[in-house]
């Protein structure tokens, strides 16, 4: 699995080839030709994202740290890479995937309100219509069993699914 650090040199040398019109090409030579920062801080910016996805895994693998101290770093590293997917989203305007699972929350929680809404409805109309108490809110008699043809559950079917 790991080797120990007397086996391994006390450095790594990382070297990547790659050829146009390859992706990879087209971003290291981003990283590296970019107007916007040399080619040093290119090369770090590259390495900082790398980082932000592996470290916590490569750090479980070398296994010198807790459990916490990795749920530590990986809350860390996911606020980073969390930081990159806004800035994606900002800079190309596009719909932000967390945002879309949080809307996508508050939307099963409205629609599990609705469900909610529509059995408390039928409760009190069958309390307006005369229904005694008692025979409305019986227990079903489970030794003979329950007639069920789906539509007790209204929408709560698709909430839950």
């Amino acid at each position: 699995m790991k080797q120990t650090c007397e086996a391994r040199s006390e450095r790594v040398k990382f070297v990547y080839n790659a050829q146009f019109p390859a992706p990879t090409a087209v971003v290291l030579d981003y990283l590296l030709h970019n107007l916007h920062f040399t080619s040093r801080n290119g090369r770090q910016q590259g390495m900082d994202a790398m980082m932000a996805f592996y470290r916590p895994m490569a750090e479980e693998f070398q296994g010198e740290l807790s459990v916490s101290e990795i749920q530590e770093m990986a809350r860390h590293c996911v606020e980073r890479l969390t930081k990159q997917i806004d800035d994606l989203c900002d800079r190309y305007r596009i719909a932000n995937p967390a945002t879309k699972a949080d809307t996508q929350t508050v939307s099963d929680f409205g629609q599990l309100e609705r469900v909610l809404e529509q059995g408390f409805r039928r409760v009190a109309e069958s309390f307006q219509a005369g229904v005694p108490v008692s025979q409305a809110m019986a227990a079903p008699n489970f030794e003979q069993g329950v007639d069920m043809d789906g539509s007790e559950l209204g929408d709560l079917e698709q909430v839950l699914g």
